[in-house]
């Protein structure tokens, strides 16, 4: 059996891990990246001024991790690109390189993220059902299925609501609109069973008296 907290720890100091690589880059980052590709022999592009690149690259590569525009700076320097591999990529297509680069750990993040959220969910206690207390749902559920049996509302069922007091209506009205309490008590079961039979019998004399 899986040891579930050495399970979810581990998990824990993995995201942390990939939490921290998905930092944004910093100016410093950015100032370091384009020193290392100028000094691999790279040049800037053309019109860009030395002094200026560092603010321009790193408005560019504002919000983007670390860990991809470091990664995306190894793959420059290594030609793994198919781009001129003689300049310094665009401040554009530096961006999408390192947005590309850090793709893979954002996408593990949240498959890590998703597997904590199961295992977390599969330790927490569930509050055991009442049993008692389903049985009595069941049970009123089937007096209410009896109850409501015949789809009509017999003739008789409507002259005593239509020769209700208005005190008696305002009541019934009143005991309608109620909600359930969380737990129901044996004694308004009882009179809820009473309420169904009385319907129940209703609806037998009006056959009855049909036949």
């Amino acid at each position: 059996m899986t040891n579930l907290p050495a399970t979810l720890s581990t998990l824990e100091t993995q995201i942390g891990a990939l939490t921290e690589k998905l930092a944004p880059a910093t100016e410093d980052h950015v100032s370091k990246a384009v020193r290392s590709l100028l000094a691999a022999g790279l040049a800037l592009p053309s019109g860009m001024k030395v002094e200026k690149a560092p603010e321009i690259y790193a408005y560019a590569l504002s919000g983007i991790p670390a860990y991809g525009v470091q990664k995306a700076t190894g793959c420059i320097i290594r030609g793994e690109y198919d781009i001129n591999r003689g300049f310094v990529p665009t401040p554009p297509e530096f961006a999408a390189m390192a947005r590309l680069e850090s793709k893979a750990i954002r996408e593990d993040l949240v498959r890590l993220r998703e597997k904590q959220a199961t295992l977390q969910e599969a330790a927490t206690p569930r509050e055991k059902t009442d049993e008692q207390q389903m049985a009595r749902i069941r049970k009123l559920y089937a007096e209410f299925k009896t109850a409501h049996a015949e789809s009509k509302v017999t003739d008789r069922f409507r002259q005593q609501i239509e020769e209700m007091t208005p005190e008696q209506a305002k009541y019934w009205e009143t005991i309608s609109a109620m909600r359930d309490a969380p737990s129901i008590s044996e004694e308004q079961m009882a009179f809820r069973r009473k309420i169904g039979k009385e319907i129940d019998q209703t609806a037998q004399d009006e056959r009855k008296a049909a036949e």
